[in-house]
């Protein structure tokens, strides 16, 4: 098997022959009102159709007056409860990601209170911005691998619209997000888990790389200021073009640490910048524009649960085909910093998958 290219470091889960971390479940949520981008661009003083002109993005997730990080995060994770068979006095973790929710108690705990979980259930918060999800889902499949835990949840969920309001960031930046969540029950591959009603479906995860290109730190940061606003930095060019380059690149070390071909993947589960942006991220990538599950045109960016909705629709679409027919995912995604990280996941077909990561597609 091919290694990751150099400026890429893998992060191993697990040791040799470790059971395979299934994705029994999934679900997504967004915020429940649907804002025309028309009305995003005269809220932030832009021309009107700026927003749909050179982003692409068509309309916003906003969350109503009773919604935040939490009934979203909550109403994902009940849905990859359901999907998985799994009770939520079942989970032996919650982890959560959030680049919005800064409220004590954490998100973690708030979702382990709101979903009933036991006492002896941990809560752990994981941060990284839109890169949250993957950094959790790799502290995840850690704590399944080490075969003291059975089943974690994973849940993102962030509010851009209360934070990145106008006043406080230019539209250019701020009229690009959404608000949604994303939620993800894993289970080991090993023991009974197989009597979940929808086991015979799940994927299992590959390995995770990750690494961070220092030259982009400043490309975007957002800070409080000593006035309760913010101060925003934000390259939008530079931003674009590290965006592009980064998300092929890590593209490239996914199929050389599994040894899958891009062509033979069904779907690009990624972060989403802007429809745009994506359009050039194919073309860059040689693969249909089609295979990045559609977010951001009728959403926004969700922030990491861009990411996490994309595999959630991914996975949607893979349970409607034969299981012999289901064809890899692969995940990228990139966070402030510059923050990056991949990853795969393949269908499981039949019988336990023990390996290194997941087998190649030559394997099968």
């Amino acid at each position: 098997m091919q290694h990751a290219t150099p400026d890429v470091r893998a992060r191993k889960t697990g040791d040799e022959g470790a059971a395979a971390v299934v994705i029994a479940g999934s679900g997504a949520m967004q915020g429940a009102r649907t804002v025309p981008s028309e009305d995003v661009d005269r809220a932030f003083g832009m021309p009107r159709g700026k927003l749909r002109g050179r982003a692409g993005i068509e309309s916003l997730a906003y969350v109503a007056e009773n919604e935040n990080e939490l009934t979203l995060g909550q109403a994902a994770a009940r849905q990859a409860l359901c999907g998985s068979g799994t009770a939520a006095c079942e989970l032996d973790w919650i982890i959560a990601t959030s680049e919005t929710h800064h409220n004590y108690p954490s998100l973690a705990a708030q979702l382990h209170a709101g979903l009933v979980a036991r006492e002896n259930c941990a809560a752990l918060d994981v941060g990284g911005g839109c890169m949250g999800l993957l950094n959790a889902f790799a502290v995840a499949q850690s704590v399944l691998a080490a075969g003291v835990s059975r089943a974690v949840a994973v849940v993102s969920a962030d509010v851009h619209s209360r934070s990145l309001t106008p006043g406080r960031v230019a539209g250019e930046f701020g009229g690009l997000f959404g608000d949604g969540a994303s939620a993800f029950v894993l289970r080991s591959g090993g023991g009974d888990v197989g009597d979940a009603p929808n086991q015979h479906t799940g994927y299992v995860f590959g390995e995770f790389v990750f690494g961070c290109v220092g030259q982009y730190a400043s490309a975007v940061s957002v800070s409080d200021d000593k006035d309760g606003g913010l101060t925003l930095r934000f390259d939008g060019e530079a931003l674009s073009r590290a965006a592009i380059t980064r998300i092929e690149k890590t593209i490239t070390a996914v199929e050389q640490r599994s040894g899958i071909r891009r062509a033979e993947v069904a779907a690009f589960a990624t972060h989403q910048p802007n429809p745009r942006l994506m359009a050039l991220v194919a073309r860059q990538c040689n693969v249909p524009e089609s295979a990045f599950p559609e977010v951001a045109r009728k959403a926004g960016n969700l922030g990491a649960s861009t990411c996490g909705t994309a595999l959630h629709l991914a996975l949607g679409e893979a349970r409607k085909r034969p299981v012999l027919e289901r064809r890899p995912i692969f995940l990228a995604s990139l966070g402030p910093g510059l923050l990056f990280g991949g990853g795969w996941a393949q269908a499981r077909r039949g019988g336990l998958l023990r390996c290194r990561g997941v087998p190649s597609a030559r394997d099968l």
